[in-house]
């Protein structure tokens, strides 16, 4: 399992008090330690040569509050750790280091398609990001599926478009809660040609 830190993880996580990400208590580079999710840093990436894929982990929780106000926002959930000050600038920080991170990999990688994922959906960068979502958007070079959860459902009519590629919201499937009727998962498939294709897998929510 690949993994980013969500805006719950930050609250009783000595992560949010500390810029070195050993400090981080899910941060886990080693593939073979299935006690932890694979982190190794706070945001990542990893090339995936035998399916023509790279994998761009970012940490944006800067960004919890831009649903609703359309702009940047402070990290909020700074207010439930023990370190108010101290997280108030390390996850902005992050959250910028994510960006740079990102542009570098669209400029630089090798892969033909590059699968992005954040805790947050597109919407949340409309507003703040709009170059984030160009670049989401841009088939030029590569092929781009991203990826975003906390709210809790599967969809991608909610989401901010990034057509002519391709984006999901896929917080469905329980632990917080379900904000909609579309709960599940979302399942990628890459043939021999290295298309990729998405598509969600749906449980009926009334069994």
């Amino acid at each position: 399992w690949y993994s980013v830190y969500g805006n719950h993880d930050y609250r009783c996580d000595p992560c949010a008090c500390s810029e070195d990400p050993l400090e981080c208590a899910q941060v886990n580079g080693d593939e073979s330690n299935l006690d932890y999710f694979y982190m190794p840093a706070t945001s990542w990436f990893k090339y995936h040569p035998e399916l023509d894929l790279e994998v761009v982990a970012m940490d944006t929780n800067q960004y919890v509050g831009s649903w609703n106000y359309k702009t940047l926002t402070a990290p909020i959930d700074c207010f439930l750790t023990k370190c108010i000050i101290n997280c108030s600038k390390i996850i902005p920080s992050r959250a910028q280091e994510s960006f740079r991170m990102f542009y570098d990999r669209m400029e630089l990688s090798a892969a033909r398609n590059m699968v992005v994922f954040s805790h947050y959906p597109t919407d949340y960068f409309a507003g703040p990001e709009p170059n984030f979502i160009a670049a989401l958007s841009n088939n030029s070079k590569y092929h781009v599926e991203y990826f975003g959860g906390h709210r809790h459902d599967v969809d991608r009519a909610s989401t901010a478009s990034t057509a002519p590629n391709n984006n999901w919201l896929v917080g469905g499937g329980g632990g917080w809660g379900c904000d909609g009727q579309k709960q599940g998962f979302v399942v990628g498939e890459i043939d021999a040609n290295s298309n990729l294709t998405t598509y969600a897998v749906l449980v009926d929510i009334q069994k």
